[in-house]
C-alpha cells in the first residue's frame, strides 16, 4: 500500500487538530481537556511507533542472539518478530533468574531495550 497520506501522518493531523482546535475550546472543561491531552499524547506514541517500532524490534532481535551465541534468520512478519522478541526476552528474564551468564551483558541488554522503548512513549526521556 503506498497510499498518502499515510497512517503516522493522519495520526499527526489528528494530533494538531486536537492541540490547535478541541483544546482551546475546552479548556474551561478540566475533564476533557485532560482527556483531550491524554488522546493528543496516545496519537503520538502510535504513530512513533508506526514509524519506529520494526526497526528498532529488528535491533533487539540482533542483540538477543548475538547474547545468545545464536544465528536465526530475521522472521518475515512484525508478527513473528513479536513473538520471536518475547521468546528471546523470556530466556533472557531466565537467564537474570537463574543468575546465570554475564551480569553486565545483561544489564546492558535490558537497558538498551528500556531506552528504545521510552523513545517511543516518551521521546523527551533522553534529552531532559
Amino acid at each position: 500500500m503506498q497510499y498518502r497520506p499515510d497512517a503516522p501522518s493522519l495520526l499527526e493531523a489528528i494530533a494538531d487538530f486536537l492541540m490547535k482546535d478541541v483544546l482551546p475550546a475546552v479548556k474551561e472543561h478540566d475533564a476533557l481537556a485532560y482527556k483531550t491531552l491524554v488522546s493528543w499524547n496516545m496519537l503520538g506514541v502510535v504513530s512513533r511507533e508506526l514509524k519506529s517500532a520494526e526497526p528498532l524490534l529488528n535491533d533487539e532481535i540482533a542483540r538477543l542472539l548475538s547474547h545468545f551465541k545464536e544465528t536465526r534468520a530475521l522472521p518475515g512478519s512484525i508478527g513473528e518478530k513479536l513473538e520471536l522478541s518475547r521468546e528471546l526476552n523470556g530466556r533472557l528474564a531466565e537467564e537474570i533468574r537463574s543468575r546465570s551468564g554475564n551480569n553486565a551483558a545483561q544489564k546492558e541488554l535490558v537497558k538498551k531495550a528500556l531506552v528504545e522503548n521510552l523513545s517511543i512513549s516518551n521521546p523527551r526521556f533522553g534529552t531532559e
